[in-house]
């Protein structure tokens, strides 16, 4: 049986947005954990990662997506803890889903038939796999998709449609900077479309390079 047993940091009352209702979502979802990350048998050198930054992204697969990309895709991620969330879940699949997601969100999987595979973040203790998803407590689906592409495997990242050019994104950036440090500390490289966020490079390098 796993079990929450406390967390490891406090919440701010400036993070509002973050509101601890999420512990709940937690609480609620740890009971029906049946799988996590580490039983999905993914083992990819090269991954793109793909975000809703863009309207179109490359036909290249392995991929990840966050679920409001509304691709097809390997995986399907999501960290964000409000039920909202629930309207961009359209396809059945192989779902990470952090433990703070909204229930309603993890119905609608289940009733479209998906797999729901579990990690948690960093600051609730218990015997999940732990995923960084950026700088406590602003977490974001985007960077928890490129650190779990390094989580199986991944030493070229490819991001198309993430770039946090928007200012609402802002907020993320110190959170970027620990997910990008994770990856070039384990020897992986991240390239990007449109080189905002990575060295860029174009999808006719990039299917040579993943050819080498």
């Amino acid at each position: 049986m796993h079990q929450i047993i406390f967390f490891v940091e406090k919440f701010s009352k400036e993070d509002l947005v973050w509101n601890p209702k999420f512990y709940k979502n937690a609480e609620i979802n740890i009971k029906k954990v049946k799988s996590t990350i580490n039983d999905l048998d993914f083992n990819y050198n090269k991954i793109m990662v793909c975000g809703r930054g863009t309207d179109s992204h490359p036909n290249f697969h392995p991929r990840f997506s966050t679920t409001s990309a509304d691709i097809d895709s390997e995986l399907y991620v999501l960290v964000d803890h409000t039920p909202l969330h629930k309207e961009s879940i359209k396809r059945n699949g192989n779902y990470a889903l952090s433990l703070i997601v909204h229930p309603l969100v993890v119905k609608k999987i289940e009733n479209l038939g998906g797999k729901i595979f579990w990690f948690s973040p960093e600051y609730l203790e218990n015997d999940l796999p732990k995923i960084t998803a950026g700088k406590y407590p602003k977490e974001n689906s985007g960077l928890a998709t490129i650190s779990l592409a390094l989580f199986f495997g991944a030493k070229k990242i490819l991001l198309s449609g993430i770039s946090f050019t928007n200012k609402i994104y802002e907020q993320y950036q110190g959170g970027k900077d620990v997910v990008f440090a994770n990856i070039h500390n384990n020897g992986g490289k991240i390239f990007s479309l449109d080189g905002n966020l990575a060295e860029k490079i174009s999808i006719e390098e990039w299917y040579r390079l993943v050819n080498t």
